[in-house]
């Protein structure tokens, strides 16, 4: 992001987890109520997606050398943005 200073940078990370965190919790709501079991699967793909990904951070290390934790961490929060997008009940974190 070229002539952002770090903290506009956060600021446009921020802005685009929250954006695409929303637009997932409308897809799911949309899919759910026109086809359930077709949401199901959907639902699912995209789940073993994140899992694909975050497992292939820990194992290529590609964030570094704390690639396990920022793993996890994403693993975590994406879990809860799922959960609720799926009508999964999550201790974690209340909208």
């Amino acid at each position: 992001m070229i002539g952002l200073a770090q903290s506009e940078e956060q600021a446009v990370e921020r802005l685009t987890l929250r954006l695409v965190e929303d637009a997932y919790y409308d897809l799911a709501a949309v899919v759910q109520g026109a086809q359930p079991q077709a949401a199901a699967a959907l639902l699912a793909v995209m789940e073993q997606r994140v899992t694909d990904v975050l497992t292939g951070v820990c194992r290529t290390r590609a964030e570094g050398e704390r690639s396990n934790a920022i793993a996890l961490a994403v693993g975590e929060r994406v879990a809860e943005i799922m959960d609720q997008a799926h009508g999964r009940r999550s201790s974690a974190r209340a909208a």
